[in-house]
């Protein structure tokens, strides 16, 4: 018996050792992948770093494009014409983080003066307003901020701030190259332009139609744009939404211009944008949860839209997802904006917060993933995210009390914009730019 207890006593000793030589060799290997992944993120958020200190002085940073790798443009994406037509892709979007390692967090950088925040409710009585938030709809930035220059109807109102207010409390755009809509209405003269998407593309059309009348471009619908809306129609109304476009507005160049409401690919409504314009501007994103069909879907239409682009006087831009800035209840301490991973308590206790770059791209890098293919050259990106990203404080917050009805007592939005002339007037200048690359525009 004590032979064999000395046995037992010397086998299990020979394990623990040889265990004990395993967890070590274990962490050893561990802690040299997890210095390599360090380093890797370290390096990884450097660029990232180095490319949004470009992008915030506009000097020239790096793009991808497909099917050329490498045309040099600018921040805002202004690019040599004389490339050809090529969808650029920046090159931050192969940067993009996805660990919590390299995810960084925005601070406050509105002067201590402005009012921007979440709560109490927009007042929707008095104009959809809070502070300096203005909701960005236009039945609320119509009145106050869009009447042309000769018209004293443009002067600051009682409880709204002034466009000039604005301008200076929105330091993530006031210094970035700005254009207006006599620059689109002269590029797009005698076409007609379908924006399509959520409502967060809604909120640009809007300020297209505000800048439109602000700059006295504003001009009655011709009799043979409205006998072109109702030719069109049919085509709309044949799939499952029935949502024909909306807001026709022409300008005086001959530039047409409508609103399709969208949330998902719908082939027959894809096909009916084909039909319908010269130029589509669109955007789906926020409304997809599942990124496989939301790449399939991209696939699927972007052939449609290729063809569409490949012809002379015809043009396709797809916007990127802009940033939502919803509170997470991540046990990490990280937050990635997302609707879908809020902190459900804000429903009715509404607080937007800063955003990382964890995790808050996965739509657009499905987007890039499929540009990526090379099997759609025509097709052009707006960028969108990077403008929206440190906006955090830039959201409708306690949107309770609609009139619309929309979630009347539970109304937290993190999504929508408050009105910025700064911001529409960056993008504009984004948008020009885009379809300057165009070569059916050309």
């Amino acid at each position: 018996m004590r032979k064999e207890a000395v046995a037992l006593l010397v086998g299990a000793t020979l394990l623990w050792v040889i265990g004990r030589n395993l967890r070590v060799a274990s962490r050893e290997a561990h802690t040299s992948k997890s210095e390599e992944l360090a380093q890797h993120h370290n390096t990884q958020l450097s660029d990232v770093r180095s490319a949004s200190r470009m992008a915030s002085s506009a000097a020239p940073v790096q793009y991808a494009s497909h099917p050329t790798v490498g045309a040099k443009v600018s921040a805002l994406g202004q690019a040599d014409a004389s490339r050809g037509p090529s969808a650029l892709i920046p090159a931050a979007a192969e940067l993009l983080c996805t660990s919590i390692d390299c995810a960084t967090r925005h601070t406050v950088l509105e002067p201590g003066w402005v009012n921007l925040s979440f709560q109490p409710a927009i007042d929707w009585k008095a104009g959809g307003v809070r502070g300096d938030c203005v909701a960005g709809e236009l039945e609320y930035i119509m009145p106050k901020y869009c009447s042309p220059s000769w018209q004293s109807a443009r002067k600051a109102s009682a409880g709204w701030p002034s466009e000039d207010r604005l301008i200076k409390a929105d330091v993530h755009a006031n210094q970035l190259p700005q254009a207006g809509m006599s620059q689109l209405a002269a590029l797009l003269k005698g076409k007609t332009l379908l924006v399509m998407g959520d409502s967060v593309m809604e909120q640009f059309y809007n300020t297209l139609q505000c800048l439109l009348r602000k700059e006295d471009l504003e001009a009655p619908n011709a009799p043979e744009f409205k006998d072109y809306i109702a030719k069109t129609k049919p085509l709309w109304l044949m799939g499952k939404r029935k949502k024909p476009p909306k807001l026709p507005q022409q300008a005086r160049t001959g530039m047409r211009m409508l609103y399709a409401r969208v949330t998902t690919m719908h082939p027959d409504e894809v096909s009916a944008a084909v039909s319908s314009a010269d130029v589509i501007l669109l955007n789906w994103g926020l409304h997809y949860q599942r990124l496989n069909e939301y790449r399939d879907n991209l696939h699927s239409a972007f052939q449609a839209f290729e063809e569409h682009a490949a012809q002379p006087g015809k043009a396709f831009v797809f916007q990127e997802t802009g940033a939502q800035h919803f509170k997470t209840s991540d046990r990490r301490g990280y937050r990635t904006g997302e609707w879908e991973f809020r902190d459900k308590s804000t429903d009715t206790l509404c607080q937007c917060q800063a955003t990382e770059d964890f995790n808050v791209n996965s739509r657009n890098r499905v987007l890039y993933e499929v540009l990526g293919s090379g099997k759609y050259r025509h097709l052009q990106v707006l960028p969108f995210y990077n403008l929206t990203r440190p906006r955090w404080r830039w959201h409708f917050g306690n949107c309770t009390q609609r009139p619309n009805g929309w979630n009347y007592y539970t109304c937290c939005d993190c999504t929508h914009f408050c009105y910025s002339p700064a911001m529409w007037g960056a993008h504009m200048y984004n948008l020009l730019a885009v379809l300057k690359r165009a070569s059916g525009l050309q």
